[in-house]
């Protein structure tokens, strides 16, 4: 692992999960979906949109580095995907994209960004 790279401390021993796993399902959280074993007064849920939620996100990854970087969030299906595997950016455009929605992105822009 390189010296940047975040590996994240987990206080979980039983769920062998991937890292997008782990942010997909705290993602889910922030919308309002509790993972089984958590338990929350009913007002006390969160309730936020998918951009909102992603934007907890970003923070963590960015300013607390204590989220993985390479989590992102597709701008078109809204789904977390793990940028060093697949997926790309649309530079003009300012938007990410996973490798299911690559289609969306025309090939004459941002040659050889993907």
């Amino acid at each position: 692992m390189g010296e940047k790279e975040i590996k994240l401390l987990k206080n979980n021993q039983k769920k062998d999960l991937k890292d997008i796993e782990w942010v997909d399902e705290f993602y889910e959280f922030l919308q309002g979906n509790i993972p089984e074993g958590i338990y929350l007064a009913r007002h006390s849920k969160p309730k936020l949109t998918q951009k909102k939620a992603f934007a907890i996100i970003w923070y963590l990854q960015e300013h607390f580095c204590i989220l993985p970087d390479n989590i992102e969030r597709c701008d078109y299906c809204g789904g977390l995907y793990d940028s060093n595997s697949e997926g790309g950016y649309w530079e003009s455009k300012g938007n990410h994209f996973c490798s299911g929605c690559a289609d969306n992105v025309p090939h004459n822009y941002d040659r050889g960004k993907r």
